[in-house]
């Protein structure tokens, strides 16, 4: 039966929750905590996000394209939702649920300056950029991630085990 404690964090309601389990010898709550615990430090390092890619060439004018999930797109650009769904065959869309470099501007009228603007405002960040070429040929990438707002809070659940 797995019981969902008050909310836990790594602090005093833990230490002490930790020191009673061992105190008392519940060696299955303190293999648990001793897990959970380690599974928290790890998740600090390796936050799930979501993640975009503009890509912005200057030929006939400007072209914007982004690349990454189809459903994450549809939500920053929503004027792009029936042209994601009725393009099923379109060479960009090579995945049912992300796309790589779609042809924002061709379907959105909005400069790169908008585009990054409006990601920013969604809570995205610049992790990466890069850029390069030679005469007609320029191009400039940026990769901008945000904190996955699909992800729930994390709740520790100890598996109560009867004891002997």
């Amino acid at each position: 039966m797995m019981l969902p404690p008050p909310c836990l964090t790594v602090g005093m309601e833990f230490n002490l929750l930790y020191e009673e389990a061992k105190y008392y010898q519940l060696h299955p709550m303190v293999k648990e905590l001793e897990r959970w615990k380690q599974d928290k430090e790890h998740r600090k390092h390796f936050q799930p996000c979501d993640c975009l890619v503009v890509r912005v060439t200057p030929d006939l004018g400007e072209r914007i394209a982004l690349s990454g999930e189809k459903a994450l797109i549809e939500e920053i650009f929503p004027e792009t939702g029936d042209v994601m769904c009725n393009s099923v065959n379109a060479g960009w869309n090579q995945d049912p649920t992300h796309v790589i470099r779609f042809p924002l501007n061709g379907y959105c009228r909005l400069n790169s300056v908008q585009v990054l603007e409006r990601l920013f405002q969604k809570g995205f960040h610049v992790a990466a950029s890069c850029g390069g070429g030679v005469d007609s040929s320029q191009f400039s990438e940026y990769v901008l991630c945000r904190e996955d707002r699909r992800v729930q809070p994390n709740t520790m659940r100890i598996k109560q085990e009867p004891l002997d």
